[in-house]
């Protein structure tokens, strides 16, 4: 009598692939070998290699971002590569830090190859919004590493006009954006920000940001409030705790006048200079301790857009 055909372990068709950001972390994985058949194997084979030379030199994993900028490529592009190398098996990327995480996940990742992260990477990441130079100071003196900046393309679609017209999108916006990294026990944590966008163009961009964001800063001067409800309300909308940041330097501002005019509770308003690394990781401290309140219902309506939380 034949023995039955001993069957094949279990193992799901497709394996959902996790959320990638810029500040998602990426390690490669498995072995190198795949034809080049057509563009984006060829992008899939430059930016594997990359990072199978950073790490035989010992060097941390890269961002998105970092990639980004290393290759000359838009965000966009960086993360449809690094989709596809994890449905190649060729990496593994962070598990993203924006909610309450389940003990499943975390015994999925350590437990089964089938998981797409790391066990070892978590990143998460705090928005600066505001002041473009105010943020970018802030990023610079909040930062363990170095921040890096990369140029952005904003299109931006024309309502009411056709898809087919020529006219349906304005003509392109170019920006940049900045990200510094701060290395902590078990996992990293990344501020993005020091974005100068016109206020047209300000939600195309920040759409894309705020995803997988645990917080953010608005950082301005108290005599520049013109774009903080815009801010305040856009984040509001994404339920994402914010905390208002006066710069101070010669002067200090008049803190309480600021909170009565936006209508602000006094625990979403703090003074700060932002040249300073202990200030400014005193304010991060601050907005990362709303993570765990329920906050959202203290925001006020806002003006522009009479929206509540």
């Amino acid at each position: 009598m034949l023995s039955p055909t001993p069957l094949a372990p279990y193992a799901p068709k497709n394996v959902l692939l996790p959320p990638i950001g810029e500040h998602t972390l990426v390690r490669p994985h498995g072995t190198d070998g795949f034809s080049a058949q057509d563009g984006i194997d060829e992008l899939c084979r430059s930016i594997r290699l990359l990072l199978h030379d950073l790490e035989q030199e010992g060097r941390t994993p890269m961002t998105v971002l970092d990639i980004a900028v290393r290759m000359g490529l838009s965000r966009g592009v960086v993360i449809l590569v690094v989709a596809e190398l994890l449905r190649r098996n060729l990496v593994r990327v962070s598990r993203q830090i924006s909610t309450p995480s389940d003990p499943r996940t975390e015994v999925r990742d350590a437990w089964s190859d089938l998981s797409h992260c790391d066990p070892e990477l978590r990143s998460a990441k705090v928005l600066v919004m505001g002041d473009p130079e105010l943020s970018r100071t802030f990023i610079g003196s909040c930062s363990e590493v170095g921040p890096i900046s990369h140029g952005e393309v904003i299109y931006v679609r024309n309502v009411g006009i056709p898809s087919s017209s020529p006219d349906a999108y304005s003509p392109p916006v170019t920006t940049r954006v900045s990200m510094g990294r701060i290395p902590l026990k078990g996992m990293s944590l990344h501020l993005l920000g020091g974005v100068d966008v016109d206020v047209n163009v300000f939600s195309t961009l920040w759409s894309t940001l705020v995803r997988d964001a645990c917080a953010a800063l608005v950082v301005t001067h108290a005599d520049d409030l013109e774009g903080v409800t815009v801010a305040l309300g856009f984040l509001a909308k994404h339920r994402v705790p914010a905390l208002l940041v006066l710069h101070h330097g010669h002067e200090t501002p008049d803190l309480e006048a600021v909170r009565t005019r936006l209508g602000l509770a006094e625990e979403r308003t703090v003074l700060c200079d932002v040249r300073s690394r202990p200030a400014t990781r005193a304010a991060l401290g601050d907005v990362i301790d709303q993570r765990t309140l329920t906050v959202y219902d203290a925001h006020p309506i806002y003006p522009e857009t009479g929206e509540t939380a």
